[in-house]
C-alpha cells in the first residue's frame, strides 16, 4: 500500500478530529511559518499539477539569482582583506543569526518545539551537507581547478537535481522540462567557452571532483528539503539546516579566524561580508527553499544558471566588459530552458507529505 492509500484508510472523520482537538494542540500545532493549514488528508492524495502562471514566486527567484550573480564581484572584493575560511564562518554565522531574529518575530521560540526529532536530525543532516561540506569543498575545489572547468560542472545543477527529484518520486516530469534542464545547461556551456575560460580536465581531477561534489551536495539538499518544507515553514527549514552547518563550519574555520589580521579588513570589505552575509545566504537561501515549496525542485534549479548571466551583466556595467556573441547566446539558450521547464503543464507536485 502506497503513501496516500494508508492516508486515505487511516483518516478520520470529521467528528472524531473535533473530539480529538485541544487548546493545546491548537496552540502549538499553528500552521507553519509562511504557510497555510494544509488541507485534509483525503483532498491530498493526487498529484498536484504546478501552474504555468508567472508569479510573484517568479520575481523573487530572478531577484536570488541577481544578487548571488552580484555576489561573484563583492565576494571577490572581500577576500582581499579576508582568509575565505574566515571569510564563510562569519557570513554563515551572521546569516544564521538573520535568520534566527526572523524567525523569533515572527513565530516565536515557541514554534521551535513542534519539530518531530526525526525530522530535526533530517534538518541537521542537509545543513552539515549544504552549509559546511559543500563551503569546504567549494573553497578548497575552486583553487585545484580551473574557473571553466568549475562553471561547467556547477552548471549540470540542475540536471542533477532534477534527475534526484524524479528518481524519489518528487515531481513528475514532462519533456518540455527535461529538454528545458538540458538547454540551461548547454547554455551555461555556450558562455563558459565564449568568454574564452579555459577547460581542461588533465592535471585538475581531485579539483574538478570536489566541485562535482558541491553539485552532488546542493542538489541532495534541495530534494531532501522538499517533503519537510510544507510541515515546518520554509523560513524555519532553512534557519535549521543553516544553523546545523554554521556550527561544524565554524569549528573547521578555527584556525584561519586565528591567523586572520583583523586590523587589515577595512571598512568596505566588512560591508561586502555583510551583504553576502545578508543578501547571498540569508535571503537567497530563503528564498531558494520557498521556491522549491511553490514550484518544485526542477523548476527552482532551473533558476540557479542564471546565475551566470547576470554575472556577465555585473560586469559588463562594473568593468565595461561587454558580451559577445557567444555569450547572449548562452544567455538565449538559459532563458528559453528556464521557458520550457517553467511552463511545462506536465510537471507535477505529489501531495504533500504533512497533508
Amino acid at each position: 500500500m502506497n503513501y496516500s492509500s494508508r492516508w486515505l484508510t487511516a483518516a478520520p472523520n470529521k467528528t472524531q478530529m473535533m473530539k480529538k482537538e485541544s487548546p493545546f494542540h491548537a496552540r502549538h500545532m499553528s500552521p507553519p511559518l509562511g504557510e497555510s493549514s494544509p488541507p485534509h488528508p483525503a483532498s491530498s492524495t493526487m498529484a498536484t499539477p504546478l501552474s504555468r502562471r508567472w508569479t510573484h514566486v517568479d520575481l523573487l527567484m530572478l531577484l536570488m539569482a541577481l544578487i548571488w550573480g552580484v555576489n561573484f564581484a563583492v565576494i571577490k572584493i572581500a577576500l582581499r582583506e579576508f582568509h575565505p575560511l574566515s571569510f564563510n564562518a562569519i557570513r554563515f554565522f551572521l546569516a544564521s543569526s538573520l535568520l534566527t531574529l526572523a524567525v523569533w518575530r515572527q513565530a516565536g521560540i515557541r514554534r521551535w518545539r513542534t519539530i518531530e526529532r526525526r525530522d530535526l536530525r533530517h534538518l541537521i543532516g542537509l545543513g552539515i551537507l549544504a552549509n559546511c561540506f559543500y563551503q569546504i569543498a567549494f573553497i578548497h575545489g575552486i583553487n585545484l581547478t580551473l574557473a571553466g572547468n568549475a562553471a561547467l560542472i556547477l552548471g549540470a545543477t540542475p540536471v542533477l537535481t532534477t534527475l534526484l527529484s524524479a528518481w524519489r518520486g518528487h515531481e513528475q516530469l514532462g519533456p518540455r522540462s527535461i529538454l528545458g534542464v538540458a538547454a540551461s545547461f548547454l547554455g551555461v556551456a555556450l558562455i563558459v567557452v565564449s568568454t574564452h575560460q579555459t577547460i581542461r580536465f588533465s592535471g585538475t581531477f581531485m579539483g574538478d571532483l570536489l566541485i562535482l561534489s558541491c553539485t552532488v551536495l546542493w542538489s541532495i539538499y534541495t530534494v531532501g528539503l522538499q517533503p519537510l518544507i510544507p510541515k515546518y515553514g520554509y523560513m524555519e527549514c532553512t534557519r535549521l539546516a543553516m544553523i546545523a552547518g554554521t556550527v561544524p563550519l565554524i569549528v573547521f574555520s578555527l584556525p584561519s579566524l586565528l591567523r586572520q589580521s583583523w586590523d587589515r579588513v577595512d571598512i568596505v570589505a566588512w560591508g561586502a561580508l555583510l551583504f553576502s552575509a545578508a543578501g547571498a545566504i540569508a535571503l537567497c537561501y530563503s528564498i531558494w527553499t520557498y521556491g522549491v515549496r511553490q514550484l518544485g525542485n526542477t523548476r527552482t534549479a532551473a533558476y540557479a544558471n542564471l546565475t551566470m548571466p547576470f554575472a556577465l551583466l555585473v560586469a559588463w556595467i562594473m568593468l565595461g566588459e561587454r558580451p559577445g556573441l557567444g555569450q547572449l547566446g548562452g544567455l538565449l539558450a538559459i532563458l528559453g530552458g528556464l521557458y520550457l521547464t517553467r511552463t511545462d503543464w506536465r510537471n507535477k507536485l505529489p501531495a504533500d507529505p504533512a497533508a
